[in-house]
């Protein structure tokens, strides 16, 4: 029976490129006549894949684990739609785990893994965690992607555009004519907030702004809007560091008496379907999460067929604007 090196070599590609391209991958950047070899040379050489043998016969699972810092959280939702998709593909299990605060931090991932039962992890960080607890869990002795996410001394991450996704909504507000705007960002400890923060201050640098460094979730969103309301100089536009922080600040605004948008407008990063039916609906810049998830679950599996797993960036698609009615001038 063929094998997927047979296939490589037929095709004149490596072993992690043919996995990707039969596996349909479309991340992959090969050309469409490389795509076109493979899938001649695994057709001439009838190669099936048989992913759980494979397993069976590299002492391994068949499953990998996805950690989340909050399984309710929905953007998480995306990102598992993409991991699955992947992992269905090639006959993989996937166990979805949850860490919260860390008591032991350098025994919560191998208490929810447990001992031989996963043969990879891809980790979402928590921004409970600094850089040395982050640095004890990650150390499992098993291959650990962290997804939008990194860790100084790590070899293993994929993160979004961050930058790109925080001049989106800068610009977006800019272009209706604010000049006071706010961030309400995630905590200092997590590497994606810090990344949001700085191109902020880059983009505003000079111009009246606040930030809020609260969290991510709907009570923090809250708690940062409120804090904004009592400034001495109000912004007229706020841009939040999740979905889940944009709800808890749109609550607050009117549960203060402001009328979003003519009042105050807010854009969120990230997009969630309840960001459509909240009243109004916010405008949000949609990340790639299932393409994330995608990825790092193409790079993860890669890794355990011998690929090295890179520190990259997921660029391709970028961060997509979605105006919704959240956002206007603002008021004279």
């Amino acid at each position: 029976m063929a094998q997927l090196r047979d296939v490589a070599k037929e095709a004149g590609v490596s072993m992690a490129v043919a996995s990707r391209v039969l596996n349909g991958d479309e991340t992959v950047r090969v050309t469409s006549e490389t795509k076109a070899r493979v899938l001649k040379a695994a057709q001439a050489l009838a190669y099936q894949p048989n992913h759980r043998a494979r397993a069976l016969r590299l002492s391994r699972t068949g499953a990998i684990a996805m950690v989340v810092p909050s399984a309710s959280n929905m953007i998480f939702a995306d990102i598992y739609a993409g991991v699955r998709d992947v992992c269905v593909g090639r006959g993989l299990s996937i166990f979805l785990c949850q860490i919260q605060r860390p008591a032991v931090p350098e025994r919560q991932l191998v208490d929810l893994v447990g001992a031989g039962q996963v043969d990879a992890v891809l980790l979402q960080r928590s921004d409970l965690f600094d850089d040395d607890q982050l640095a004890a869990l990650v150390s499992v002795g098993i291959p650990v992607l962290l997804v939008n996410s990194s860790l100084p001394g790590h070899q293993g991450s994929l993160a979004l555009d961050d930058a790109a996704a925080v001049a989106m909504a800068v610009e977006h507000l800019r272009g209706l004519g604010h000049q006071r705007l706010a961030l309400i960002g995630g905590l200092a400890t997590h590497d994606a907030a810090a990344r949001r923060r700085v191109a902020f201050d880059d983009l505003v640098h000079g111009d009246p702004s606040v930030v809020e460094e609260a969290g991510w979730e709907a009570t923090d969103g809250s708690v940062a809007m409120r804090r904004l309301l009592s400034s001495p100089v109000r912004p007229t536009g706020v841009i939040t560091a999740s979905a889940n922080a944009a709800l808890g600040a749109l609550h607050a605004a009117q549960e203060a008496g402001l009328r979003v948008p003519d009042d105050i407008s807010i854009v969120a990063i990230h997009d969630t379907w309840v960001c459509a039916f909240t009243t109004p609906g916010i405008t949000c810049v949609a990340m790639p999460l299932t393409q994330l998830g995608r990825t790092a679950a193409t790079l993860l599996l890669d890794c355990l067929d011998g690929a090295t797993l890179p520190n990259s960036t997921l660029t391709d698609p970028p961060p997509r604007l979605v105006v919704r009615g959240s956002t206007a001038p603002p008021s004279a």
